[in-house]
């Protein structure tokens, strides 16, 4: 038959440890075999005492243990859940890696079949080309025969030309004397045309300066717009610098502030964990207080036991010599009330076990509860951390993405400014021509 390890088991043994600390041995006992009776009996509690705690701690161990291993099993059940996606994962990529090989195979064949046709298009086009160089040549070799027979035709009519131009150059020198005479008055006529052209010279020179100083004006007012566009582009470009900064100023406060609530959390925390463990202490201090008050009162009802059990044995022995039925009265009544005594001990020592037991089981719960409200607070701290982390995270990229963005408005400002000063430019320069075309 064996003995179950459970909760009764070690309160037996607390039990029996405090009933041999209060074994009353006197007078039951000779007097000079007590004193080591009694030692014997407190090395006994104590190692019962000491044997209950290992048992505590050896069970408190037992469970830490199979809490480990159930977490190392859930650790590594993640831990192959995460090789079997992993492994899943390449085995995808090894699928997606054959798919885009066999895509880029059936690509480079595609290429060479293009590549076949364009070669034999191109072989089609230079044999086209050939033909088409022999036509041309035979062509040109026909047009070069009509072109002999041509020019024989022409030197023939050149020279019947030749015959005509010397009569019409005898009939030349006849009017050339009779247009002697119409030069004279076509001198006079060209001078007078030539004042006028100077005169219309000198017009135009006056309209191409005026038509100069206004596309001068003009390049200055292109020159001030492209200024004003070049300022226009730096204001942006300067706004949008001081909108980076302060976004980053302001990123940088909210970090400050995530920073300040964390170190206030974490304050807290400290806090909480400080105030359990003053609480664990206070009431473990109680718990020994009572225990304290305990030992004093069974140490009182003792003292009151053994008070009570003189008087009686002083009454006892005073009354014995008046009568044999008194005193045998008085020794019923003794042995009674010792028996009571002895009942109403026991039960004060039940009593005093079950306190001293839910007393230590109420410290150990005390402290069962404050190591878990001090792991709260250090999950609690790990995931304002985590928070305070992800928050400056993206806070810092939400301040980069509005300064690349106000970067990227100012460019395309400056390049809508500069386009618009090109355009008016392009529109000034338009203008002079157009005006001067008529001219």
């Amino acid at each position: 038959m064996t003995t179950k390890l459970d909760p009764k088991f070690t309160a037996l043994l607390n039990d029996l440890a405090a009933k041999l600390e209060t074994l009353e041995l006197l007078p039951r006992v000779l007097a000079d075999t007590a004193p080591s009776l009694k030692e014997t009996a407190a090395d006994l509690s104590r190692q019962l005492h000491a044997y209950a705690t290992s048992l505590v701690e050896a069970q408190e161990a037992k469970i830490a243990a199979d809490a480990a291993e159930k977490e190392a099993a859930r650790l590594a059940k993640e831990q192959e859940v995460a090789e079997r996606a992993r492994r899943l994962a390449e085995l995808i990529a090894a699928k997606e890696q054959a798919a885009a090989e066999k895509a880029a195979e059936k690509a480079r064949l595609q290429e060479e079949k293009e590549a076949a046709q364009r070669a034999k298009e191109q072989a089609a086009a230079d044999k086209a080309a050939e033909k088409e160089r022999l036509l041309a040549e035979k062509e040109a070799a026909k047009q070069q025969a009509a072109a002999e027979k041509e020019a024989a035709q022409r030197a023939k009519e050149q020279a019947a030309a030749e015959k005509a131009a010397e009569a019409a150059r005898l009939q030349a020198e006849k009017e050339a004397a009779k247009l002697a005479k119409e030069q004279a008055a076509a001198e006079r006529a060209r001078r007078l045309a030539e004042l006028m052209a100077a005169k219309e010279q000198a017009a135009q020179e006056k309209a191409a300066e005026k038509a100069r100083l206004q596309e001068e004006k003009e390049a200055a007012q292109r020159a001030k717009e492209q200024a004003a566009a070049e300022q226009a582009a730096e204001k942006a470009r300067l706004q949008a610098e001081k909108e980076a900064a302060k976004e980053q100023a302001a990123a940088e406060k909210e970090a400050a502030r995530i920073a300040k609530e964390q170190a206030d959390a974490e304050k807290a925390a400290e806090k909480a964990r400080l105030q359990a463990e003053k609480e664990a202490a206070k009431q473990q201090a109680a718990a020994e207080k009572e225990a304290a008050r305990i030992a004093k009162e069974q140490a009182d009802a003792e003292k009151a036991a053994e008070k009570a059990r003189l008087q009686a044995e002083k009454e006892a022995a005073k009354q014995q010599a008046a009568a044999e039925k008194e005193a045998a009265r008085q020794a019923a009544a003794e042995e009674k009330a010792q028996r009571d005594a002895a009942r109403e001990a026991e039960k004060e020592q039940a009593r005093r076990e079950i306190e001293e037991m839910k007393a230590a089981t109420a410290a150990m719960r005390a402290k069962q509860e404050a190591e878990q409200e001090a792991k709260r607070k250090v999950e609690e701290e790990a995931k304002a951390k985590r928070e305070a982390i992800a928050a400056k995270a993206r806070a810092e990229q939400e301040a980069k993405d509005r300064a690349r963005r106000m970067a990227a408005m100012a460019t395309m400002a400056a390049d809508k400014a500069a386009m618009e000063a090109e355009k008016k430019r392009q529109a000034a320069e338009v203008k002079p021509a157009a005006a001067a075309q008529p001219e």
